[in-house]
């Protein structure tokens, strides 16, 4: 029997399960334990495919959150990373347990298995201060509405961490502050507008009617702009914060604070 080529082999599976989902007798799951014996079959790398199960299990199925044409232009409503790290579940996550109070100002919501959840604090003129910067460091987690960590193990050395931060809340707030501007642009235009219509009829109130026309919709439209520019550079950061995270954790760094500037730090940000 030929073999069947590296190239030709993505193609194979997919039209594999695409003929499994339209027969009538195809089945909604499959067991890991029979999974693995097909990949053994088709001579796929079972040490990949342990990792590909553990990557797709620790995906976080997240809650539906509000549409709609402005919230959508805004950006996303959540963010993740996901990586391998060295670590079993529990370890990883009591290691980022002791580390989310102290450094990013987050306190523990949830656990349920190897899944765990932290929200800010419930400080906000504390974490208002945290959020412009505390001891030369930004705290870009404290206006989340949680982050998530949900942690698969691929072996007895080996995790994969998915770490979701849900910011639905703050895009809610910033299209919400949208909305204010576009409301006290509306009310000033009438205000200045409505005594120029019984000008209109003369060539000055027509210029001055599409002079304030003009100002309003250009700031309007300006400052949409550097809203929506603000939610997306939170958002960048936030995203570079949980890569961080990961970046400890793959390191193995993730335990004490380095130094004494950031012991400093976390003792203030606990209290």
């Amino acid at each position: 029997m030929a073999d069947i080529p590296r190239t030709a082999l993505e193609r194979v599976l997919a039209r594999a399960s695409e003929l499994q989902t339209t027969t009538a007798d195809g089945v909604e799951s499959v067991s890991e334990e029979r999974l693995l014996e097909i990949a053994k079959e088709v001579g796929l790398d079972l040490a990949h495919v342990r990792q590909a199960i553990a990557e797709e299990r620790s995906r976080l199925p997240m809650s539906e959150t509000e549409s709609g044409p402005m919230l959508d232009s805004l950006g996303p409503a959540a963010v993740g990373a996901q990586r391998t790290v060295p670590g079993t579940p529990d370890d990883i996550l009591r290691r980022l347990d002791s580390w989310m109070p102290r450094m990013e100002s987050l306190s523990t919501r949830r656990r349920i298995g190897d899944r765990q959840s932290w929200e800010p604090r419930h400080d906000p003129f504390g974490n208002f201060l945290r959020s412009f910067g505390v001891g030369g460091r930004r705290f870009d987690l404290v206006r989340v509405d949680q982050v998530t960590a949900s942690v698969t193990a691929i072996d007895g050395a080996r995790s994969v961490i998915r770490l979701d931060a849900d910011i639905a809340g703050m895009r809610r707030m910033q299209r919400n502050q949208v909305v204010a501007l576009i409301g006290v642009l509306v009310l000033l235009y009438a205000v200045v507008a409505v005594p120029v219509v019984f000008l209109v009829g003369t060539g000055v109130g027509t210029g001055i009617l599409a002079g304030v026309t003009a100002f309003a919709g250009g700031a309007g439209f300006l400052g949409w702009r550097a809203l929506r520019r603000a939610y997306r550079n939170s958002v960048d950061r936030m995203h570079l914060r949980l890569e961080q995270l990961l970046d400890e954790l793959e390191q193995d760094r993730l335990r004490e604070p380095q130094n004494l500037l950031q012991k400093v730090v976390g003792q203030i940000t606990a209290r």
